[in-house]
């Protein structure tokens, strides 16, 4: 009825246990079960052998104590005489590394006889400790990172937001500003229309026309080059406004203006210098061809038809042209031109002078 089991090679492996020996106790693992072994003498011929099953429960106080244990059957000290007279003995052996502390544990019996060993393993204290600083230590880093994480999470979020809501208020402060430049623009244009642009024909005032006139001189003083002035006064234009009045007199001066607008050059330099007085600056143009102009000038200027309630009205102009020779500046050139303006004017009007007239 015995429930163990191979209950045949456990009888095998008992009888051979210490045969010469007539009583003992003593565990002996067998295929991984552990038991307990008692032989006593009955006479010469007849031992009796008593077995009891260790379960592995039964160590549960000693492996408290122990990470490890486990039943070794070699003897430790199998070379060593012992002298002791004692009924039983106990041996123990340590060896410690930095890891581990292992000592094994053996017993004797009567006479010295071996009875069993036991290896018992635990970790030292400084792994242990090291166990649990490394084990508080990945807990504490594991919450710090993750902290960390989150913390550095938030920043960027913050720093996202306020540098997108920053460059939304730059593009519109940008917006603003370019806004505010474009109608700069337009106010510095137009200022600069009404500094340097007679205000009624359009065209340079006087301020203007002698900055840019001067320019056009001593350019041409260095470089050697041709230049022309053309003065014109538009004829009986004061007997105009006293008969017609100052609005048809208005009327005259802008179409006179388109006039000659239209003759000449987009760059070319044309001003108002007062009342219905203008003055013309030809660069890089001879004296010959300067009269072709102002001829061409003068001959469209005949065509302007002026549409008034009683009749139409026809104007004309006298024309003075004067070169750069023998001139040391742009105002001896334009009263010269006026020299020869006066000239036309009183030749009958509607006529073009210069020097070449006076050879």
């Amino acid at each position: 009825t015995h429930k163990i089991k191979n209950i045949n090679v456990i009888k095998n492996e008992i009888l051979h246990l210490h045969k010469n020996i007539n009583s003992f106790n003593t565990i002996k693992q067998i295929n991984t079960q552990l038991f307990f072994i008692n032989k006593s003498k009955i006479d010469k011929n007849y031992s009796f052998y008593t077995i009891k099953q260790i379960q592995k429960e039964e160590f549960k106080n000693l492996v408290l104590n122990f990470s490890n244990i486990k039943l070794i059957n070699e003897h430790l000290y199998e070379k060593e005489k012992l002298t002791s007279k004692s009924f039983e003995k106990i041996f123990l052996k340590s060896s410690v590394t930095t890891t581990f502390i292992t000592t094994k544990i053996s017993f004797y019996g009567l006479k010295n006889k071996f009875l069993f060993s036991l290896e018992l393993q635990n970790s030292t204290l400084f792994v242990k400790e090291a166990k649990e600083i490394m084990t508080l230590f990945c807990i504490f880093l594991t919450i710090f990172l993750i902290l960390l994480f989150y913390i550095t999470y938030l920043y960027q979020k913050t720093v996202k937001e306020h540098n997108s809501e920053l460059e939304n208020r730059v593009e519109e402060r940008t917006l603003q500003i370019s806004s505010a430049l474009k109608e700069l623009e337009k106010v510095n244009l137009k200022l600069y229309d009404l500094a340097h642009t007679d205000f009624l024909t359009k065209t340079m005032n006087r301020r203007h026309f002698f900055m840019h006139a001067k320019n056009a001189f001593n350019t041409t003083n260095k470089e050697l080059n041709t230049l022309c002035v053309i003065m014109i006064d538009i004829d009986n234009f004061k007997r105009l406004n006293d008969s017609f009045g100052h609005d048809l007199g208005d009327r005259v001066l802008i179409s006179f203006s388109k006039c000659v607008k239209q003759c000449i050059k987009e760059d070319t330099i044309f001003g108002r210098l007062g009342g219905e007085e203008f003055a013309i600056v030809l660069e890089h143009t001879k004296l010959n061809e300067a009269i072709k102009i102002a001829n061409r000038i003068r001959k469209n200027i005949e065509k302007i038809e002026l549409v008034t309630k009683n009749e139409n009205i026809h104007i004309t102009a006298s024309f003075g042209v004067s070169d750069i020779k023998n001139c040391s500046s742009i105002d001896e050139m334009l009263q010269k031109a006026d020299t020869h303006l006066y000239s036309a004017k009183n030749s009958g009007k509607n006529r073009v002078r210069s020097r070449l007239n006076l050879i």
